[in-house]
């Protein structure tokens, strides 16, 4: 049997339901993406890139479905939104024991809105699901805290996997991140304003679990992210993987499209899992 962690089958099948039904509701159609080729299939941290060789090129096993999102909604903008669940492979060099996985599934979406509309989506998203509402937790809120103000709290600049623990101790299971300083270099295609990156984290009973942001819709302002994000790592070990002519290309093909304001996010569904089991959901259906 392999090494890395299951996933329970059942458990994966009540929280991917839930989901379903969550977007289904909203017009969302789901979009097959984890069989897509593409480069710019990857996270933030390319440093955690693994490859494969396929057809005679390497190519990154796939981090997130969200860039086949994004061009399916781009080029049908009458589209209430698009959903996929995928896979993420990442070779994370320190995992931590039961907050990293070097492979795990996926729930991801995008649509039409900026990030009132993103944080509007998710706060209904968080109470379709009713975490943080178990029954020792019957009043808790859902709590917005600005990035820089909890990195300041907790003195510090880039907040860790120890202050989301932290966090949830002291404000509770449902937390929403956001305006995430650029010196934590957001993906090059997120919206920001050249000091903060519209970006929100769903942080639920301490432990990031939807990572989301608004995308940018200035071509000019993605393609100098690109090359700058990570002082230049993130372009640069792709170069290195995969040739900076296909990784060009790729990128060129993408800042090609008629941009207009959208958002999306990725749900790890280990972590959204152990959220509902926390909230005490999973032991009533199953």
């Amino acid at each position: 049997m392999p090494v890395s962690d299951l996933v329970e089958p059942k458990e994966f099948d009540f929280a991917v339901e839930i989901l379903r039904k969550f977007f289904r509701a909203k017009g969302f159609v789901e979009v097959p993406t984890q069989h897509r080729l593409s480069i710019l299939a990857a996270c933030e941290d390319p440093s955690t890139i693994a490859t494969v060789l396929y057809g005679g090129l390497p190519w990154p096993l796939a981090q997130t479905g969200q860039m086949w999102l994004e061009y399916e909604l781009l080029r049908s903008p009458g589209a209430p939104g698009f959903y996929c669940v995928s896979y993420s492979f990442r070779q994370e060099p320190n995992p931590i024991p039961g907050r990293h996985d070097l492979t795990f599934p996926m729930f991801e979406f995008e649509l039409k809105g900026d990030m009132d509309t993103l944080l509007t989506l998710e706060k209904e998203l968080v109470a379709f699901l009713d975490i943080g509402h178990a029954e020792n937790e019957a009043s808790s809120p859902m709590i917005e805290i600005d990035y820089r103000n909890m990195a300041q709290r907790y003195g510090v600049s880039e907040l860790k996997a120890e202050h989301e623990t932290r966090m949830w101790e002291t404000y509770g299971p449902t937390i929403f991140l956001k305006h995430f300083p650029m010196h934590t270099s957001p993906f090059w295609n997120m919206k920001n304003d050249g000091v903060v990156a519209n970006k929100i984290d769903v942080i639920l009973y301490g432990m990031e679990t939807i990572g989301s942001a608004e995308r940018s819709a200035d071509p000019e302002e993605m393609r100098r992210q690109f090359y700058t994000i990570s002082n230049g790592m993130y372009a640069n070990i792709l170069f290195s993987h995969f040739g900076k002519q296909r990784v060009e290309e790729e990128l060129e093909a993408f800042l090609s499209f008629k941009f207009f304001p959208r958002c999306g996010g990725g749900i790890g569904m280990t972590r959204l899992i152990r959220a509902l089991k926390l909230a005490g959901h999973l032991a009533e259906h199953i």
